[in-house]
C-alpha cells in the first residue's frame, strides 16, 4: 500500500470591521514548515485564473489596478523581512 501525505490549509480574510471578505481552502503536497510552499502554489493558481478583461467588461478596470498594487506592495513587504506573519524577530 502506498500512502500519500496531502496537506490542507484553510484561510480567511476579514476587513477592519471583522466582516468576512473571503475564505477558502487549498490542499496538496508540502515540503516546508507551515505549508508555505503550498500557499505559494495556491496564490499562483488563483492569479492564473484571473482575467483583466472581466474587470474592464464590468467597468472596474481601476479595481483591477488597485488589487495588483496591493499584491505588489504585499510582496515588497514580504521581501523585507524574514518573518512576515506573527511576532517579528529582529
Amino acid at each position: 500500500m502506498e500512502m500519500e501525505h496531502i496537506e490542507k490549509v484553510s484561510f480567511h480574510m476579514e476587513n477592519v470591521k471583522g466582516e468576512l471578505i473571503v475564505k477558502g481552502e487549498i490542499s496538496g503536497k508540502s515540503n516546508f514548515p507551515f505549508h508555505d510552499d503550498l500557499k505559494f502554489k495556491g496564490i499562483i493558481a488563483l492569479l492564473n485564473s484571473i482575467d483583466k478583461k472581466n474587470f474592464k467588461e464590468t467597468n472596474n478596470g481601476s479595481k483591477f489596478n488597485s488589487y495588483i498594487k496591493e499584491i505588489e506592495e504585499t510582496i515588497d513587504e514580504m521581501k523585507k523581512f524574514e518573518q512576515f506573519q506573527g511576532e517579528v524577530i529582529e
